[in-house]
């Protein structure tokens, strides 16, 4: 068993980046899925599991959740709790993020982009709660999609309340009923937005910390436990959460022919099953000797695992020029079916070619800078689970 005031481990889990780049992948192949929707009637039937692959974010958020409080949790002694952890997370996602932003602003003439009063919001992380006020500013015409830049908003948001939580909550037990609660908060929010904006209450709960953060405390709920109870006992505990999780899901799946969150079924219930489920491929993949610990270690997963925030930042950015690769494919191939899958092929090798140079060129230059912010270690403190 661990200590609850162990120190920050410099134990690197290699399997967690494998997870982490299998999550990355059901995002991309949720976006791009359906450019292989044409043609061949088993095309259809193969790429029709896309269309619930945009649960991977939820996969991201018990990653982010998991980890994060880990970190808070071995440092909540270290004087300087607060400066390193935001030094440091900023150091990992500013740079990238507001890079993006300010070489878009400076593309402008370039791609003639029509930026708008509202397009603000995307610096200081408020874009989810932007495009929902007004959806156009999801998009950055005629070049540039921003969509997905909701999910880093929530995260962010998430990162700059949770270290007081953690803090203030002082011991384990009391940190687990605060996640519990705000699961339990965040359930009644989505309840009150299907009564009171019933036409808008499924995206607004899709694109909100307040609604959906399942994953993100469900993945804190892990990290208190591991510092508790032994792994191997945990995934014993989490059998049946698992099955029951997994049946749910596949309920819902029948019930509503799909694995969309625009229905009301869905919008109440799938983010628990979702934080639930991955929760426990979570920590089935932390534990030698399963097959999720072997796939999350595989050198593939964690190659993208390694450049997962790139990919996701750079992945769709530039979709309205990306989509005129299409139909040049398909007349290549002589195939709508498969010139859509090369199509496909083609966007994920330019996504990995540019995330790699960023890294390489950009991004770790800043992480270098982490060193200057490194947590102390407590006298006499054990080895932790987290990973820093």
């Amino acid at each position: 068993m661990t200590s609850s005031k162990a120190q920050p481990s410099r134990h690197h889990i290699e399997s967690l980046d494998g997870l982490r780049g299998f999550a990355f992948l059901m995002v991309f192949c949720f976006h791009y899925g359906a450019s292989a929707h044409t043609g061949a009637r088993w095309v259809e039937q193969a790429m029709y599991v896309t269309t619930g692959l945009w649960s991977g974010v939820d996969l991201f958020f018990v990653l982010s959740g998991f980890l994060i409080t880990g970190i808070l949790l071995d440092t909540r002694e270290d004087p300087k709790y607060f400066r390193n952890f935001y030094a440091r997370r900023a150091l990992r996602i500013f740079p990238l993020f507001y890079g993006v932003l300010f070489l878009l602003v400076a593309l402008t003439p370039v791609f003639h982009l029509q930026w708008r009063p509202g397009h603000l919001a995307q610096f200081f992380y408020l874009g989810n709660v932007a495009g929902h006020v007004d959806f156009t500013l999801n998009d950055l015409p005629p070049a540039v999609s921003l969509t997905h830049f909701w999910s880093l908003a929530v995260e962010e948001q998430f990162y700059l309340i949770w270290p007081l939580v953690v803090l203030r909550a002082r011991d384990g037990s009391r940190l687990i009923r605060v996640c519990a609660g705000a699961i339990a908060g965040g359930f009644a929010l989505r309840c009150l937005l299907l009564w009171l904006v019933p036409n808008h209450a499924q995206e607004w709960s899709y694109g909100e910390l307040p609604t959906h953060s399942d994953g993100l405390l469900c993945g804190a709920i892990a990290a208190v436990l591991l510092r508790r109870t032994e792994l191997s006992t945990l995934i014993r505990w989490t059998r049946l959460p698992f099955a029951l999780s997994l049946v749910g899901m596949a309920g819902l799946a029948v019930h509503y022919v799909g694995f969309g969150y625009h229905d009301v079924g869905m919008t109440l219930f799938v983010y628990p099953l979702l934080a639930v489920f991955f929760t426990c491929v979570l920590l089935r993949t932390v534990q030698r000797g399963t097959v999720f610990h072997w796939l999350g270690g595989t050198r593939g997963l964690r190659f993208f695992g390694k450049y997962s925030y790139g990919m996701y930042v750079y992945h769709v950015l530039f979709f309205p020029l990306a989509a005129r690769l299409l139909l040049p494919s398909q007349r290549l191939v002589h195939s709508k079916a498969w010139g859509g899958m090369l199509y496909v092929a083609e966007v994920l090798v330019l996504t990995c070619i540019v995330s790699v140079l960023s890294y390489q060129l950009y991004e770790r230059h800043w992480l270098r800078l982490k060193s200057r912010f490194s947590y102390s270690r407590p006298k006499g403190a054990e080895s932790s689970f987290a990973a820093s």
